[in-house]
């Protein structure tokens, strides 16, 4: 019997799953088409506009000039690119269950003016900069919006209008009619509920019911790859629109993803460098402890003739001192171990942990460490990866402190919140970091310790505080020395 129920749990599951496969399909539809009008938006405001011959073409009445004559007396109209997006909107609404608009909360044009929906994403967008879109699904239409922010190119004619770089200009909106497609999805699930009540009754024909599971499961795998065609029907007609641009994205897509590997096998290969050589150094004392309990037991033994209790206590010694060791090693996996999913966590037993696997080599180099934390203070986010970072920025301070031979070197951690956000503030006394360089401390590849370093921790720990737990890293000199903040949101913004 478990055997069957299992069966039609699976059934079950498999119409989520199918539903999920669609809206991933869609939304990236959407994504795509958003991408390729960006792109258009882009080569157009590169040139500044483009002039167009067209006697037939109504001039934009919001350009001036909107239109200029030629040499023959031939009417060129100027086609910028809210004027060339609007446009191609207008070609592609014609489509059926297909609408394309491009708008924004601050109009020139009336045509472009936001609905009630559209309104609210774009006032979301202007709160929450780092969000680069959103989609729903709602009375059968699939709803894609898509922030426009300004980029350089673009304040040859925003600037005047007081925008700069990153700012939000408006969204471009992508709308599907999914009516069809989730009608078949409908369907599939009609039949596999039929199913799982056949699988219930038919419990003890088991190899029949098997046989009737595999064939339907086949026969939903082929209703699935037709409902897949469909779309990729539609997003083929898309694609015809514009192939060079679209290959275009997809070449430099590609190209990223090979940058941002090569990034994280590089933090990866730093990290566990950084690692081993703390083990290394942990180590070192137990080893030669045990090193010296052992030889003591050797000439305990033929001075005294096998005494036994000598032998057991020294062994009793050796053990402990084993057990510590064992204990180092797994702090260490358990320290390094990602992970996959956000949680909460406790900000300090976090920074308290990064100590811990630090402690020795703080320790032999006379570094004061203190940990200032009123409070248990917890956030939502990656422990590991925190973990990861908070280490990153004590290493750099300790090599800082060595380097520099700091009179009564100190590393200090303040760990504090607002009604907003969550603070972790990591100080020394090594006497600051070079103007000419405090600005460059973030970027990729960026090392003042030549073939010690790889010019990547600093990088990536920025890359995981702000874009994996959507907070911010900055670092700044005080009166003594480097002060690195990381700022967290009490929790996720949602739309």
């Amino acid at each position: 019997m478990s055997l069957f129920f299992l069966i039609g749990i699976t059934i079950k599951n498999s119409y989520q799953l199918q539903e999920k496969s669609l809206i991933d399909n869609l939304r990236n539809k959407a994504q795509t088409i958003f991408n390729l009008i960006v792109d258009v938006r882009h080569w157009n405001a590169q040139y500044n506009g483009v002039y167009v011959k067209s006697e037939d073409l109504k001039p934009n009445p919001y350009l001036n000039p909107n239109f200029i004559k030629s040499k023959n007396d031939e009417t060129m109209v100027w086609i910028n690119p809210a004027f060339m997006t609007r446009q191609i909107s207008d070609i592609a609404s014609q489509r059926d269950g297909f609408k394309l608009k491009i708008t924004s909360n601050k109009l020139i044009n009336k045509n472009n003016a936001p609905d009630e929906y559209e309104k609210i994403l774009l006032d979301y967008f202007e709160k929450n900069p780092n969000k680069q879109s959103y989609w729903d699904i709602k009375d059968n239409k699939f709803k894609f919006m898509g922030a426009l922010k300004i980029e350089k190119d673009c304040l040859k004619c925003h600037a005047k209008q007081g925008y700069k770089v990153g700012d939000i200009r408006g969204g471009i909106s992508v709308t599907f009619d999914v009516s069809n497609e989730f009608e078949q999805l409908k369907e599939i699930n009609k039949e596999k509920k039929l199913t799982i009540i056949f699988l219930i009754i038919a419990a003890i024909g088991g190899v029949i019911t098997l046989i009737i599971h595999e064939t339907m499961k086949r026969r939903d795998e082929q209703k699935i790859s037709k409902l897949n065609e469909s779309l990729e029907t539609k997003v083929n007609e898309l694609d015809d629109f514009n192939k060079t641009l679209h290959k275009k994205v997809q070449e430099e897509v590609k190209k990223q993803r090979e940058k941002e590997n090569l990034l994280i096998q590089q933090s990866k290969m730093a990290a566990l460098g950084e690692m081993i050589g703390n083990i290394a150094h942990q180590w070192r004392q137990p080893i030669s402890a045990v090193s010296a309990i052992m030889m003591n037991i050797k000439w305990t033994a033929i001075a005294e003739g096998m005494n036994k209790k000598f032998i057991d206590d020294r062994m009793k010694e050796a053990n402990e001192q084993l057990g510590y060791m064992s204990q180092t090693i797994d702090d260490f996996r358990n320290f390094f171990k990602p992970n996959k999913e956000k949680e909460l966590f406790d900000l300090d037993l976090e920074v308290r942990k990064t100590y811990k696997i630090l402690k020795d080599t703080l320790q032999n180099n006379n570094i004061n460490f203190q940990i200032f934390s009123n409070k248990e203070i917890i956030v939502f986010g990656y422990p590991s990866e925190f973990s990861q970072v908070v280490l990153n920025i004590i290493s750099n301070a300790k090599d800082v402190l060595i380097e520099r031979n700091t009179d009564k070197p100190k590393i200090e951690v303040h760990i504090l919140k607002d009604e907003e956000n969550i603070y972790c503030k990591i100080t020394d006394n090594a006497g600051g970091i070079e103007e000419e360089i405090i600005n460059k401390i973030f970027e990729p590849y960026f090392t003042t310790k030549e073939s010690r370093g790889t010019g990547i921790g600093l990088y990536i720990s920025k890359e995981i505080i702000q874009k994996h737990m959507n907070g911010l890293l900055i670092v700044k000199n005080n009166e003594v020395g480097a002060e690195f903040t990381i700022s967290i949101p009490k929790k996720e913004e949602e739309v």
